[in-house]
């Protein structure tokens, strides 16, 4: 199984869910994410979230650490045998990209 599919698949179907664009770079074993939103024309017009994925895949587990435009937010391990730490990113990625959106239009 390729757990860097996997989840990449998954990040990207949430996202994109929610009316963003996911763009990611893939250099040196470590995967660069970004979360953007675009203008009307195409353009990035701001990055919500962006994080560094490491993943084992012989073991199936890894990390991601999140970043804002502040600087680190918030760290994530996860395990491939266990749904709840899979889910758990799903379900942060959309908790910052819900109130992000939410913000946006008040």
């Amino acid at each position: 199984m390729n757990i860097k599919k996997l989840l990449l698949s998954q990040i990207e179907k949430v996202v994109i869910d929610l009316r963003y664009d996911f763009l990611y770079e893939d250099e040196y074993g470590e995967l660069l994410c970004q979360v953007v939103q675009r203008d009307s024309s195409g353009s990035i017009e701001s990055t919500p979230i962006s994080f560094h994925l490491h993943i084992n895949e012989e073991k199936g587990t890894g990390h991601l650490i999140y970043y804002q435009t502040e600087g680190e937010m918030n760290r994530q391990t996860f395990d491939i045998e266990k749904p709840a730490t899979i889910l758990a990113i799903l379900t942060f990625i959309t908790g910052v990209l819900g109130s992000d959106s939410i913000s946006q239009t008040k």
